[in-house]
């Protein structure tokens, strides 16, 4: 890889030309699939050079709270159609929500229940959201992303599941994130809470970041779109049967930050999302 200094203050800072040996790229990635059950996509685009490779990109896996990045699209046209929800109408007991927090009477606007879908990937706005879009709906967004509509089903808790690809992730998260296109989805994922995922190799000051997560029993997965003024980065980690997921969690972190730092996207070294 080539590089330039461009300033002596910061810990490392490059601003790269070209990336000399793209096979570097993909042994980053290998080393996150090194275990079982793991996959990645990764696209990096800037204005000098572009680089996508993966690892069992196309195997498909449990997308767990991916989907309701397909869920969001299918509803944000109908917003301003819909009517506002009390709290206490659309949670339930066992349900792990933000909800429990409001008073059943709070009501929330669809907007509001779109964004904690996202944002906070809460169960019962996806329910909400998934009934008021209607199935085939949800089907179709994730359709245009390459996912197979016949593997999304209705779900009880979630308001659907289904398997998809690292790949499919990416294209999802690139329409969703697509604020002319998706506004309120675009917003809600700037906004997304935090985890230990991807967003643990990054440096917030460096870039903005757009994610979605998604987890079940052995199953974690991480979808984000990292952008900053030397490019920007699409990243999608899908694992299952994951004997410890916040293990496989902190694994994506890292590749991460091995690429952005490889890459020269990445300003300041950081060993936390925190430091």
């Amino acid at each position: 890889m080539t590089g330039h200094p461009r300033s002596s203050f910061a810990e490392r800072r490059y601003c790269v030309d070209v990336v000399e040996d793209p096979a570097a790229l993909q042994l980053i990635l290998e080393s996150f699939a090194r275990d079982a059950g793991r996959s990645v996509y990764v696209a990096i685009e800037t204005p000098d050079w572009s680089w996508s490779g993966g690892v069992a990109a196309d195997e498909l896996r449990p997308m767990a709270s991916l989907l309701k990045l397909a869920i969001a699209m299918a509803v944000e046209p109908f917003l301003d159609e819909l009517a506002s929800q009390r709290a206490g109408d659309l949670v339930r007991r066992g349900d792990v929500s933000v909800l429990h927090s409001l008073a059943p009477s709070h009501e929330l606007s669809p907007r509001e229940l779109l964004a904690l879908m996202l944002s906070a990937s809460d169960a019962p706005s996806a329910r909400w959201a998934t009934a008021c879009a209607g199935l085939e709906a949800v089907r179709d967004a994730a359709c245009a992303a390459g996912l197979d509509p016949a593997e999304i089903v209705p779900d009880d808790i979630f308001g659907v599941l289904g398997r998809g690809t690292a790949r499919n992730a990416v294209d999802l998260m690139r329409a969703a994130a697509d604020s002319v296109r998706f506004p309120a989805c675009a917003q809600a994922l700037r906004y997304a809470i935090v985890n230990s995922r991807i967003p643990l190799g990054v440096t917030a000051g460096d870039f903005d970041i757009a994610h979605k997560t998604g987890t079940l029993l052995g199953v974690a997965n991480d979808v984000a779109h990292l952008s900053c003024s030397r490019g920007e980065v699409w990243a999608a980690f899908l694992s299952e049967a994951q004997d410890d997921t916040l293990v496989a969690g902190y694994d994506m972190g890292i590749c991460t930050r091995e690429l952005l730092e490889y890459a020269g996207l990445q300003v300041s070294r950081t060993t936390s999302f925190y430091a």
